[in-house]
C-alpha cells in the first residue's frame, strides 16, 4: 500500500510541472520605422474597399 501511495504522490508532483517553450531570439534591429510604416500602408490599401460599417451591421443582424 505504501508503494502505491508513494507512486501516486510522484504522479501528483509531476502534474505541477510547467514546461515553457523556449522562445526564439528576435533581431530587434532588423526593421526600422519606415519599413513598419510601409507595411501598414500596404495593409490599409488592401482593405480600402471594405465597408466596415456594412459588415458590422450584417454581423449584428445575424446575417
Amino acid at each position: 500500500m505504501d508503494e502505491q501511495v508513494s507512486e501516486y504522490l510522484k504522479y501528483i508532483a509531476s502534474l505541477k510541472e510547467i514546461k515553457r517553450p523556449i522562445m526564439p531570439q528576435f533581431d530587434l534591429s532588423a526593421y526600422n520605422d519606415n519599413e513598419y510604416k510601409a507595411a501598414i500602408s500596404e495593409i490599409l490599401k488592401d482593405y480600402e474597399g471594405v465597408d466596415d460599417f456594412l459588415i458590422t451591421l450584417r454581423y449584428l443582424k445575424g446575417e
